[in-house]
């Protein structure tokens, strides 16, 4: 039992290293350096392919868990919201995506996906979670914890949808293969040991659907 809080304290360590990258400098790049660029030419799934995603699954009643720039809901969105809540661990990530999608009236809401979440909150009827299981730290059971903490926050009928980039069962690119070296390598990935099988098993042992697809080095999943 000793060595619990040493685990809990890596792993806090581990997500702060992920997130803190994400500054309002970087950020003001990140769109043109993933989207424009990593999506098409590393992971080969067009940020086209996960707007679409979006366009099909998202409700009035929506939670997005990991931000990002909020580029997708500002490109997949094309009616108000009657609630709209964006969850992130870093304050700028909340910050450039609640003035990109001011118009929808988004509420912030900093919290670690790792850790349990305020259960008292109203339900929602879907729920995003998009380019963030890969950057969470440790296998893929223990980051599909992030599932158990917002299945409490889902309907009964409520859809779970996002996608991943996978380190294992893949075929990268050159440019690809360097890239998830790198980000591993400085801890913004924590990704190597992900492949699709253990992300599906995972979603199974939580809900009645699953739809889950490949693109290129992206896992893309609906589950229900």
């Amino acid at each position: 039992m000793a060595e619990l809080p040493a685990r809990d304290d890596r792993l806090s360590a581990a997500v702060a290293k992920a997130a803190a990258v994400y500054t309002p400098f970087t950020l003001s790049f990140y769109d043109v350096i993933v989207h424009g660029l990593s999506n098409r030419f590393a992971w080969l799934c067009p940020t086209q392919k996960l707007i679409e995603l979006y366009a099909s699954s998202l409700s009035a009643n929506h939670l997005e868990a990991g931000v990002g720039t909020g580029l997708f809901i500002d490109r997949a969105a094309d009616a108000a919201f009657d609630r709209l809540v964006l969850l992130d661990i870093n304050p700028s990530c909340l910050a450039r995506a609640g003035r990109r999608i001011e118009r929808f009236a988004p509420q912030p809401w900093q919290a670690n996906l790792l850790e349990p979440l305020n259960a008292d909150i109203a339900p929602f009827d879907s729920v995003a979670l998009t380019y963030v299981l890969h950057c969470l730290p440790g296998r893929m059971e223990e980051k599909l914890k992030v599932l158990d903490h917002l299945r409490p926050l889902l309907r009964e009928r409520a859809v779970l949808f996002g996608a991943t980039i996978l380190g294992r069962g893949i075929d990268p690119s050159p440019a690809a293969k360097k890239l998830l070296a790198f980000y591993n390598a400085k801890g913004i990935f924590n990704n190597g040991a992900d492949d699709q099988s253990a992300l599906e098993a995972g979603l199974r042992q939580r809900f009645q659907t699953v739809e889950i697809e490949r693109q290129g080095c992206v896992a893309i999943f609906r589950a229900s």
